[in-house]
């Protein structure tokens, strides 16, 4: 048995579905349902999930599915964004212009089993040309190599995007590429990664 708002949940995703083609984003279904707390959204979904009424992909920005979607229903849910490829452009020298034929799959580059988006708060990564306002796509994973950028939580509570430098002597320093912030040096112990950038997304207005 659902509650009332776990029904008005479900009612919700099921209508958001069938008029726009693809399953609601959290902060859609909030606002939707006149919820305030993204939390509670959360929870609310998670109740179906483990209803066995919807299933969640994670790593898909919309990985929502209600079980009982027809096969051809998911497979709308899922098509690839795929671009065209027009050729090369000249950031140096001029290259002569000359059309391509090719496409590119932007869901095959960055989609994969555990992963993730965050957005960039901040302007630490500006020398790896990491804007704020960018997006980078995580790979989630708890471990990290030396010199790889990494989302670290740091006392369980702290999230920080930084290049991970890991020490002789047990300790690791968070690394940001701008001088105008202090590396930060902390025993490994209080650092926990979250997972690796493998990718980033940008749009201009």
């Amino acid at each position: 048995m659902l509650t009332e708002r776990q029904q008005d949940t479900l009612d919700f995703i099921r209508n958001y579905i069938q008029s726009h083609g693809r399953s609601p984003l959290v902060a859609e279904i909030a606002k939707g349902l006149g919820i305030s707390s993204q939390g509670t959204t959360h929870r609310y979904i998670q109740a179906l999930v483990d209803a066995g009424l919807m299933e969640r992909h994670v790593g898909r920005t919309r990985g929502l599915v209600l079980v009982k979607q027809s096969a051809e229903q998911q497979n709308e849910l899922t098509q690839p964004v795929i671009l065209p490829v027009m050729g090369k452009i000249a950031a140096g020298r001029l290259i002569e212009a000359v059309a391509d034929e090719t496409e590119i799959d932007l869901s095959e580059m960055f989609s994969g089993k555990d992963r993730f988006v965050l957005k960039v708060n901040g302007d630490s990564m500006i020398d790896k040309a990491i804007m704020s306002g960018d997006w980078v796509v995580v790979q989630s994973q708890p471990r990290a190599r030396h010199g790889e950028i990494v989302v670290a939580l740091v006392d369980g509570y702290d999230a920080t995007l930084k290049t991970l430098l890991i020490n002789d002597d047990g300790t690791v320093t968070l690394m940001p590429a701008n001088a105008d912030y202090e590396p930060i040096t902390l025993s490994s112990e209080r650092v926990r990664i979250q997972g690796i950038v493998v990718g980033q997304l940008r749009t201009y207005p």
